[in-house]
């Protein structure tokens, strides 16, 4: 494996839209009018002070229903979403989705997903199955689990080489394996702090150990511009665990 550390120009992930799916007697649902809301919050930089609505759908909103389409046997409905940084985002969200009790036996059947893009063109795909208690209190949803790295060829026998590049200025840095995207890492940085927000290894990369290396990296390029991490993920403080060497670059523990 070679490696370095390039520090190419670029842009941070922003959320560029999103839809929710289902299958099944959806559509008569939407037909008869029964009311569906649909809404994902956050607290913004990990505070319980800034909770906003990151994606709605509504079917008390004429706009919304007028998106409605069918595609591949799914009901397909488009969200509205604010372009927030994914660096400003913690690393749970919660996902509500509020309609007719008949519709509460149909956990699993609803998909959500996300899309994530910058200004060069790359993307990060979230995905996922809507369990039971979407319906109910709401999910807590974590946002790296279900990350995945657009583009990716799932057909990868060995790895030859691996290559961090820091995109300072967008403020995430990004795990190359022989010239692709493989995974990155998302921070913040306020003043001499550093909060690592999201640290997303894509599926076809996973269990090879990525995840260790891109954050082992990350932190030793974090040493080098004398930053303290004050906020962190939990794959960071498990990794930090497993190597005290670094736990001086780390201010008192307050995940993210």
């Amino acid at each position: 494996m070679t490696e370095h550390v390039v520090r190419p120009d670029g842009t941070g992930f922003y959320l560029a839209g999103g839809e929710l799916t289902m299958a099944g007697f959806a559509e008569q649902v939407i037909a008869f009018e029964q009311p569906i809301d649909f809404s994902i919050t956050a607290g913004l930089f990990g505070s319980t002070d800034l909770d906003v609505v990151v994606a709605s759908w509504s079917s008390a909103e004429p706009g919304d229903l007028s998106g409605v389409r069918s595609q591949d046997g799914l009901l397909v409905l488009p969200l509205r979403t604010q372009a927030l940084m994914l660096n400003s985002l913690p690393s749970n969200t919660r996902v509500r989705l509020r309609t007719e009790s008949s519709l509460h036996d149909a956990a699993g059947t609803w998909q959500l997903t996300l899309h994530f893009r910058n200004r060069a063109g790359s993307g990060l795909t979230w995905h996922a199955s809507l369990p039971a208690e979407a319906f109910d209190a709401g999910w807590t949803a974590p946002l790296a689990d279900f990350l995945t790295v657009d583009g990716v060829d799932p057909d990868i026998r060995e790895l030859t080489s691996v290559t961090l590049a820091h995109h300072a200025d967008d403020e995430f840095y990004e795990l190359l394996v022989d010239g692709q995207r493989a995974g990155i890492l998302v921070y913040h940085v306020i003043g001499s702090h550093l909060s690592i927000t999201h640290t997303v290894i894509d599926q076809a990369y996973r269990g090879r150990g990525l995840s260790w290396e891109l954050i082992r990296r990350a932190l030793d390029d974090i040493r080098t511009r004398s930053l303290t991490v004050s906020n962190y993920c939990a794959i960071v403080r498990q990794f930090v665990e497993e190597n005290p060497e670094y736990g001086d670059l780390l201010a008192l523990p307050r995940p993210v």
